[in-house]
């Protein structure tokens, strides 16, 4: 289930030349919630939620959601360490909010690795993109 209880769901930040896929790339699909927003990449075949892409391929980011990490059975904090960063608390379903924490320093380690991969080249190790476009065409919600 990608949302828990409070309507949040885990995201994990890295790069997308840490993303392999050992089968079913074929089925790699996208969709967008506006012409110009971030690229939401899903399994086609089951629906099966994977992350989110900026639209630009150069800037180098993917926040991979739970959903497609799990498949081992084990915790994500056994492969991914604990949590460090609680973002958008204002959104959470009851009372009290969770508390925001770990901000500054996941923007922090955000733009440092997007630039670092932007300046060594490692942007181009993508499995979402091909020649600077993305390998599924997106397609657009509309309400």
């Amino acid at each position: 289930m990608t949302l828990d209880s409070r309507g949040g769901s885990e995201i994990i930040q890295t790069l997308p030349k840490n993303v392999t896929f050992t089968h079913g790339v074929e089925s790699l699909a996208c969709m967008r919630l506006s012409d110009k927003g971030m690229i939401r990449w899903y399994a086609g075949c089951c629906k099966t939620p994977i992350g989110n892409t900026l639209q630009n391929y150069k800037i180098s980011f993917i926040g991979l959601l739970h959903d497609c990490l799990e498949a081992s059975g084990r915790p994500l904090q056994d492969s991914f360490g604990p949590i460090r960063t609680y973002a958008n608390p204002e959104g959470a379903i009851g009372e009290p909010k969770p508390k925001a924490a770990g901000m500054g320093t996941m923007l922090g380690w955000v733009a440092k690795t997007i630039v670092k991969a932007r300046v060594n080249g490692d942007y181009r190790r993508t499995p979402f993109f091909k020649d600077g476009a993305p390998i599924a065409v997106p397609t657009v919600w509309v309400r």
